[in-house]
């Protein structure tokens, strides 16, 4: 058997602004995410400055974002791009309680990775512990926790995943104004004539400002 170990690394800073509009009625307004620069590894702005993400927010809800104006991605691009903002915003999904220093609590994700004709289904688990408050500004240990499991129950495949990162939480105002998450991801397919192994590292860093017009 042909054993094929792939190893890669991603890294992405980016700086985005949260933009919201006057109300379009009693309940919602609208909302845009601004990219201001996003960085990878070899220093390649990835998403165009300027590219927007339009929504809105209904009454005390998250955003809905829904569309993307960016000048050179493709729909494709797009809709990607429109995908991961919907994910990272679908973390923010708090549980309504009350927190003090030492509180923790846990929220879980479901993603689906396409291969070899199947579907992967990944449970991303992302607990945050509240570590202190300075000037009305949260800050959140996060864990992480990926558990992978295959349409088809065959021991062909194995995988899982881990990461820490840091979330600074802005009351006032009610956004993230910071976000980082290093992971690592392990992938093991025993194919016919090959086994496929495959170890990520992905290292995200985002900070958001809010501006109002």
């Amino acid at each position: 058997n042909i054993k094929n170990p792939t190893i890669s690394k991603v890294k992405t800073k980016s700086t985005t602004e949260l933009v919201t509009g006057k109300k379009t009625t009693s309940l919602s307004f609208p909302v845009s995410l601004i990219y201001k620069e996003t960085l990878s590894l070899d220093g390649k702005n990835e998403i165009p400055e300027g590219t927007e993400i339009q929504g809105e927010i209904i009454s005390e809800n998250l955003p809905n974002f829904h569309t993307v104006s960016a000048q050179t991605f493709d729909d494709h691009q797009k809709m990607q791009l429109l995908q991961t903002v919907r994910s990272t915003f679908e973390q923010l999904d708090f549980p309504e309680q009350r927190l003090k220093i030492g509180d923790e609590f846990s929220i879980d994700r479901t993603t689906f990775l396409p291969m070899e004709r199947s579907e992967i289904e990944t449970v991303i688990t992302t607990s945050y512990k509240l570590i202190s408050i300075e000037k009305e500004l949260a800050t959140f240990n996060l864990t992480q926790t990926y558990r992978m499991t295959p349409e088809f129950m065959d021991n062909t495949f194995a995988g899982n995943g881990q990461g820490t990162g840091e979330m600074y939480f802005d009351i006032n105002n009610s956004i993230i104004s910071g976000y980082t998450m290093n992971t690592e991801i392990n992938m093991n397919k025993k194919f016919s004539y090959f086994e496929f192994n495959l170890k990520t590292k992905n290292e995200f860093s985002q900070s958001t400002s809010l501006v109002t017009k």
